[in-house]
């Protein structure tokens, strides 16, 4: 979907508040089970043409796509985690109750220069999965 910029997005991405990200939600499964709900933000004027269909049609990983059809590569990311509790929409997108544990990943992830050009929230459960990270 297409949203404005609220100004605690807006500061790490380097976009004015109110202007225009493409915000994708998804979810990642292991095992039969939810394990991951991802919001990501990214500046809309680098992704002309971004749409739900287009990023399901790719069949390689989300970088991999922005790298091969926007031109746009990922080189580093900084990632903070915390620890947090499933509110009511999360608990039901991750199936779990309301108040479990999870860990909640947020990142910058920048190209070329120390550009930030996506912004993401990962909420993990932890009870069947653990969170282990390698960036290069």
């Amino acid at each position: 979907r297409r949203a404005g910029a609220s100004a605690g997005t807006a500061r790490p991405l380097w976009v004015r508040p109110g202007e225009s990200l493409v915000v994708r939600r998804r979810i990642l499964g292991w095992g039969g089970s939810s394990a991951v709900l991802d919001q990501i933000s990214l500046p809309a004027l680098l992704f002309r043409g971004l749409t739900r269909d287009r990023g399901a049609a790719y069949p390689g990983s989300l970088y991999g796509f922005l790298e091969a059809e926007f031109g746009v590569r990922m080189l580093r990311a900084d990632g903070r985690l915390s620890a947090v509790v499933a509110e009511a929409e999360s608990a039901a997108l991750l199936r779990v109750a309301i108040g479990t544990p999870l860990l909640a990943v947020d990142r910058v992830a920048y190209t070329y220069a120390d550009r930030p050009v996506e912004m993401r929230r990962g909420l993990c459960t932890t009870q069947h999965q653990h969170y282990w990270n390698t960036l290069t």
